[in-house]
Parts: C-alpha cells; sequence; structure tokens
C-alpha cells in the first residue's frame, strides 16, 4: 500500500475515532505497516491511539490484517505456538509471505515444518524418538 494511502486512512480513521469517542484522551492516531514494527506482518495493518501522556507506542492499538484461508491439507484444529524469532529467520519467514507461499507468519512456519516432514531423515528420527520413549518406560 503507497504511503499516501496510508496517510489518508490514518486521517480518516483519526477522524473516526474522534467523531466515534468525542471525549476520549486520543490526541494523535497512527497508521503503521509492515517495516515499521517487527511484530507487523507482509500484508497488516496496524493502528494505534495515543493520548498526550502516553509516549512512544503505547495506547490502544488495533491490528488489521488480509485474512488467510484455511489452512492447507485439512489439518484439523490448530494449536497456537508462539516463537521468538531472531532477524534472519523473521526474514526468512516474510520472504515466504512476499513469494505468496503463505500468508502469514504461522502459515510460513507451519509450511517449513511440513517440508522438514517430507524428508526421508524425518522418519527415521520419528522412529528414534519412538524407541527412546520405549527405552524411557523400561526404567
Amino acid at each position: 500500500m503507497e504511503r499516501a494511502e496510508l496517510d489518508r486512512l490514518q486521517e480518516q480513521f483519526g477522524e473516526l475515532v474522534r467523531e466515534r469517542f468525542p471525549g476520549a484522551p486520543v490526541q494523535r492516531v497512527a497508521m503503521l505497516g509492515y517495516g515499521d514494527d517487527p511484530e507487523i506482518e507482509p500484508g497488516q495493518l496496524e493502528v494505534m491511539a495515543a493520548g498526550e501522556e502516553e509516549a512512544g507506542r503505547q495506547g490502544p492499538r488495533l491490528r488489521l490484517m488480509v485474512k488467510a484461508g484455511p489452512p492447507p491439507g485439512g489439518e484439523g484444529q490448530l494449536v497456537p505456538v508462539m516463537a521468538r524469532l531472531g532477524p534472519a529467520d523473521l526474514e526468512t519467514v516474510d520472504v515466504l509471505i512476499t513469494a505468496g507461499i503463505a500468508a502469514n507468519r504461522a502459515e510460513a512456519v507451519r509450511w517449513a515444518l511440513a517440508r522438514i516432514r517430507e524428508r526421508p531423515a524425518y522418519a527415521q528420527l520419528q522412529q528414534r524418538a519412538r524407541e527412546i520413549e520405549e527405552l524411557k518406560t523400561q526404567f
């Protein structure tokens, strides 16, 4: 999304906040996109409202994102997992998103794990893990 369009959306959102919450202590509204904050993924926007006593990136935040489709392969219920990624790993998952391989960071990680499961060595590792668990029960 172009900067001019982001600025226009930011102004419209600010007007809407002031209209809907006339007595609220909101002094400014900021529209953040990918690259403005490491937590914002490609395809996401984040709107932040702050009062004059709030410094930096404090205050209410609303994250807007492109809606991802259902997970590939009908995997059933997904379990949320928190991961902290360093710059190189973050860049890797964001490249997968930008290239259209994944819709978001969670899907990019699922895609990478699926590639690991496809490798013959993974089946061997899985078998060894079962053997270790079996040995543990013998103690």
